[in-house]
């Protein structure tokens, strides 16, 4: 089932499109982690939804993949959770 899992998001080209190898690597590996943490399929679509929206946010607007995706974890972390790097600054 994990693989099935990863298939789908290799298998979305939105996902990379427009971004370099190590930016749609870093967002694949990303998803995929997710995916797998949850370990349930019904999550795939709106993790495919998130990634496609931060691939396009990066392509258009020069933002890096990276500062994405910790914006992303910061809207999920704890409210009582230690700040992470980009509270830090």
């Amino acid at each position: 089932m994990l693989d099935s899992l990863a298939e789908r998001f290799l298998e979305d080209e939105a996902l990379s499109e427009g971004l370099t190898d190590q930016q749609a690597h870093e967002l694949l590996d990303w998803l995929i982690s997710i995916a797998r943490e949850l370990g349930e399929p019904a999550y795939v679509p709106q993790l495919q939804q998130i990634g496609r929206e931060i691939a396009k946010i990066s392509r258009d607007y020069g933002v890096p993949v990276e500062t994405l995706i910790e914006l992303v974890e910061m809207a999920w972390e704890d409210p009582d959770a230690p700040p992470g790097p980009m509270m830090r600054a």
